[in-house]
Formats: structure tokens, C-alpha cells, sequence
């Protein structure tokens, strides 16, 4: 198959960008980032996501998913558009203090933008799946084998490998001409298909931003996240509770953590290049960008929440996280009103993780005001 009449074929599923590789190039790719994602593991960053070690195998030798692979595709669909200063990145004092509150009166919480539609896993692994029929219409005996994130370090290396973008400082995949807010996908092959060309990358250079404004330095050094400190993990992955000192910083961001990629120079004003081509990715179709808290605070059964989220993102962090999510937010956004409906969850729930969290909001909101309403 030539590359041109593939590209037709991947741009007419909605994906923005693709490259191929072929198995040398993704041994090779593979093969250099082990080691790092090794040492990243070793240093405790992974927080307690213990799949990330129990799929090391798989995701760094793609033979034992596809044993005969000879190739990939690599596939970039965008999620977002031009970035923007909604979320009130927390920015710090001479004294390293962080200098925004959110003491505003906002009574909503931020999603971030990855999930404001409906759940890329689903929408992209049915569009792996037709791309996978199209091309064994075309070749025989092809086998193939689709992931979606399924392997979270795999994915982002092959697209850098196959020219999709660079490392940013924040380990995002940055598109110079895009930005960063894009999914990843790969369809591994069992058929030799031609690479494509490489295009030349820039980098972050002297920039700091995003290390600058992360709101609880998970940044540890340049393209070195550690998830114990990201409000994304915290918010997401986390099934714990978040640590006290760390729940001021997560603001108003109620389910992920945007603010590294919304300061970034190549993200910003870049909206006419930043369109979202796959209808249920956008965030019409799923969440959206902002919740209520009051209409979190009061969800009390799973089915509740089964019955307003199904099929997106938010289902990751279940009712439970994001009920643990609704009272940070709520405690640092200085609308004391929130407080009766802090106080029924309290009464409601059995879990103490979540009356602990509700109570942390109830006494941050009363430093704001002494005396609310009850």
C-alpha cells in the first residue's frame, strides 16, 4: 500500500497526523528508553501505579503483543484547542509560595481538557479496528495488533520516533506547529510498509515555563514528572486521599491537570491549527470543560454517577475520586455556600476518606467566612 493512499484513508477516520516505522526503527526507539523509564520507576515516580512496572515487557518489546511485526502506524488525533487562562495557573512569591488561591466564588470545577468528551479509548480503538480491515482487504495474511494507551510509555516514544513531535520539558509530546493536546495511537503490523519521512524538530530550549507554574513542582527536572506530586495523577489515578499539603495547589481542577501545556509558547495561539476532526472527542459530546459542585456534592449512588458520566473519561477516578476531587475544589474556592452541601456528603457518606476531605473543605471555607449561612 502507498503512503498516499493510506493518508487518505487515516485523514478521512479524523486522525490529524500519522508516521510509519519499521521494526528497526522501533527497536531502536524502544531500546533507548528502557533504561530511562527504568530509572524513572526505581526513583519511587510512579506513585503507586503498579501496572506501569507489570507491563514494562510488553510495552517496550512489542513482539510479544505481535510477534511477527515488521511495522507500525503511528496516529495522532486532536482533543483541544487553543489554550486559555481559565484555570488560573497557580504562580508563586519571591518565597516559592503559591500566590493564587482561587478565593473567587467559583462553584464549578475544571475537567481537564483530554477528557472533556466522550472516552478515547473507545472512539480510537474502533477507528484502529477499520483502519486494521481496510488494510487486510489490501493485504494478505496481514495481522495486526491496535493500542490506545494501553501502554502509556510505548505510545508517546514511536510517535516522537516516527517524527509526530518532540519532548517537551514537561514530558509532554509537543507538535511545534500544534502544541501538545493530542492523543496517541499505534496499529503494529505484520507487513513492511515504507517509513515516512521524518521531519525536522525543534525544542523547548531556555524556556521554563511549565516547570515554572506547575502548581505542585511535579516537575521535577526538565522531561521528569513525578506522579506522587501531579494534580493529574492526584486527581486521576490516585485511589488515596490527597496529601494536605498538596490540596491548595489543585485549585479548581476537579479531574486532571492542564496548566503545563496551557503556559506552553508552542500551544499558545494556535487555535486555527488546533481543530478537533473526531466529533465525540469533543467536549459538547462528554463532560465538558467546567462541572457544579453542588450537582457533585450531591450524587450519591454510583448508579447516579454511572447515569451522568458513562462513556467518559471521568468513570477512571469513579464517583468516590471524584466526590474526594469535589471537596478540594470546593475548599479552595471560597464560596462559603458550599458548605451546607459539604456537610450533607459528610452525613451521607460512610467512606472516611471522603468525610475527611469534605471537613478539610469546610475548614478552609470557613476562614473565608467565619459565620456562613447554614
Amino acid at each position: 500500500m502507498d503512503l498516499n493512499s493510506l493518508s487518505q484513508y487515516i485523514k478521512g477516520q479524523g486522525w490529524t497526523d500519522f508516521g510509519v516505522l519499521g521494526i528497526g526503527s522501533i527497536q531502536a526507539a524502544l531500546g533507548k528508553h528502557e533504561g530511562v523509564f527504568e530509572r524513572w520507576l526505581a526513583q519511587g515516580y510512579a506513585a503507586d501505579m503498579d501496572y506501569l512496572a507489570r507491563m514494562q515487557a510488553d510495552r517496550f518489546h512489542p513482539q510479544n503483543k505481535l510477534p511477527s511485526i515488521k511495522s507500525a502506524i503511528v496516529l495522532m488525533a486532536w482533543y483541544g484547542s487553543d489554550g486559555d487562562s481559565s484555570g488560573e495557573p497557580a504562580l508563586r512569591d519571591a518565597n516559592g509560595e503559591i500566590t493564587t488561591g482561587l478565593t473567587t466564588g467559583i462553584t464549578t470545577g475544571k475537567v481537564a481538557k483530554y477528557a472533556q468528551g466522550r472516552d478515547y479509548h473507545r472512539v480510537l480503538k474502533k477507528r484502529l479496528i477499520d483502519l486494521s480491515a481496510h488494510l487486510k482487504s489490501q493485504i494478505l495474511g496481514l495481522e495486526t495488533y491496535a493500542s490506545v494507551d494501553s501502554g502509556p510509555t510505548v505510545d508517546r516514544v514511536l510517535a516522537q520516533a516516527a517524527g509526530l513531535g518532540f519532548f517537551g520539558k514537561n514530558a509532554n509530546l509537543i507538535d511545534p506547529r500544534r502544541g501538545s493536546y493530542f492523543f496517541i495511537a499505534s496499529l503494529m503490523l505484520t507487513a513492511e510498509l515504507s517509513e515516512t519521512p521524518k521531519k525536522p524538530m525543534p525544542n523547548c530550549g531556555s524556556c521554563t515555563r511549565c516547570i515554572d507554574v506547575c502548581a505542585t513542582r511535579a516537575i521535577i527536572a526538565p522531561g521528569v514528572i513525578d506522579a506522587r506530586r501531579c494534580i493529574a495523577y492526584l486527581t486521576i489515578e490516585n485511589k488515596g486521599g490527597i496529601p494536605l499539603e498538596l490540596r491548595p495547589a489543585v485549585g479548581n481542577r476537579l479531574f486532571g491537570c492542564d496548566i503545563c501545556q496551557e503556559v506552553c509558547p508552542f500551544t499558545l495561539g494556535r487555535a486555527s491549527q488546533q481543530q478537533v476532526r473526531i466529533e465525540p472527542l469533543q467536549a459538547a459530546k462528554g463532560a465538558g470543560p467546567e462541572l457544579d459542585l453542588r450537582e457533585l456534592l450531591a450524587m450519591e449512588s454510583d448508579e447516579a454517577f454511572m447515569r451522568r458520566f458513562a462513556g467518559t473519561p471521568l468513570m477512571r477516578a469513579k464517583r468516590r475520586g471524584i466526590l474526594r476531587n469535589a471537596c478540594v475544589v470546593a475548599g479552595n474556592s471560597g464560596d462559603a455556600s458550599l458548605i451546607p452541601h459539604l456537610r450533607s456528603l459528610m452525613e451521607r457518606e460512610e467512606d472516611p476518606m471522603l468525610k475527611e476531605h469534605a471537613q478539610w473543605g469546610i475548614d478552609k471555607l470557613k476562614k473565608v467566612d467565619p459565620m456562613p449561612s447554614a
